[in-house]
């Protein structure tokens, strides 16, 4: 696999390869030194495996009811973001979405964007399961999310640590928007957000 030291990166396939990915055109090349080499594929197709996770889905499906409803999120028109635009956002509802499972959303919990270290950071203050990390603009209408996750009373986790998560955030209205966390071909985790 190469001399010590060597750097070695995944491609889209997940196959090691020598040579770094190049950054798809529609993430901001200022993140270049920032975002996991890794991570350039999920974050550059969110919408695209939240539709495909969707398209997997049949009426035995499991929460197949909210299709519609998770769809209208994942196709709802975008405005205008900023970083400092989240701080006031409060709530996060979990929509999860397998292929294998089905919808399964979960009840708003409590989140915060404050500044830190010069940066917005959010995190997810209360359920099993809490995200941490700082927001980045992407583009004028998105912004991107690296940052780690944690059960319950965990310590937190940060980018680039094992449970690390990356996801791409959109204002969907004045008092909504959505963070969408691309995992796999056919899963995929989105938090709607409201003030």
């Amino acid at each position: 696999m190469g001399s010590h030291g060597d750097d070695w990166y995944f491609n889209g396939n997940a196959e090691l390869v020598k040579e770094k990915p190049v950054m798809p055109e529609n993430l901001n090349p200022e993140l270049e030194d920032i975002i996991l080499p890794s991570d350039y594929g999920v974050l550059a197709r969110d919408r695209n495996i939240a539709w495909e996770a969707l398209s997997t889905l049949t009426p035995e499906s499991y929460g197949y009811a909210e299709k519609n409803m998770v769809e209208k999120l994942v196709n709802a028109k975008t405005y205008p973001i900023t970083p400092k635009d989240m701080i006031g956002f409060r709530r996060v509802r979990s929509i999860q979405i397998d292929a294998r499972d089905g919808i399964f959303s979960y009840p708003y919990f409590n989140c915060r964007f404050k500044k830190a270290d010069g940066k917005v950071f959010f995190e997810k203050t209360t359920g099993s399961q809490r995200k941490s990390g700082y927001v980045y603009q992407n583009s004028p209408e998105s912004l991107v999310f690296l940052g780690g996750w944690s059960v319950n009373d965990d310590p937190q986790t940060g980018y680039g640590s094992t449970n690390s998560v990356v996801g791409k955030v959109y204002k969907i209205g004045p008092r909504k928007a959505i963070m969408i966390f691309p995992t796999e071909e056919d899963r995929v985790e989105i938090y709607e957000l409201t003030k």
